[in-house]
């Protein structure tokens, strides 16, 4: 209990909060539109892939702030470059790259599943065929030899499902929460802070 109240204590040193909504505020200065954006990325504005940088900044910022509590992102950009077109396209843009983030993200989920299933069934495979030759296996020293590799084989195989589901899945899950929960927030622009 102790350790979530110190996260959420240190989460509100680091990020403002919006005493309207409760939310966690992830502020961004920016000196135009354009930072927001890859600029090797020729695609029209709502398509255009947002900086790597900042994407990542984004997800660091979204594992500091406990999942449960919502979330703001706000730019700062000078007063003379708003053009309220330009920010309503650029939250659009930056939404679609949370979706894009999260499809990659059900993309990968859904291939560790897969090698789950199979890593199983061949687990399964390995530890059943060891079990039936172990008897045969102890006339001949060659199929004792391939019943022991059955064996470590079967058990490797099993650690290795385990491992996906419980690790590599896991971490998948919890970046789809965290980008779902931007995809959710409110995204706007603020004239820079004096």
């Amino acid at each position: 209990m102790l350790k979530k109240k110190t996260k959420k204590t240190e989460s509100q040193s680091i990020y403002s909060i919006n005493p309207d909504t409760t939310a966690y505020i992830v502020e961004i200065s920016l000196e135009d539109y354009s930072e927001i954006f890859n600029g090797w990325d020729a695609s029209p504005l709502r398509r255009k892939d947002m900086e790597p940088e900042l994407l990542d900044y984004l997800e660091q910022a979204a594992t500091e702030i406990p999942l449960k509590e919502k979330v703001e992102v706000c730019f700062y950009l000078p007063k003379e470059l708003q053009d309220l077109d330009r920010e309503q396209k650029s939250i659009t843009a930056v939404k679609n790259n949370f979706k894009v983030v999260m499809m990659l993200i059900d993309k990968t989920l859904k291939r560790n599943y897969r090698q789950l299933v199979a890593y199983i069934t061949l687990s399964f495979l390995f530890l059943i065929g060891a079990y039936a030759l172990r008897n045969l296996a102890e006339t001949a020293f060659l199929l004792n030899i391939l019943v022991e590799g059955l064996f470590i084989g079967g058990w490797i195989l099993s650690w290795e499902a385990f491992n996906v589901f419980f690790f590599d899945s896991h971490e998948s899950r919890i970046r789809w929460k965290l980008f779902k929960r931007y995809l959710n927030s409110e995204i706007y622009f603020k004239n820079t802070r004096e």
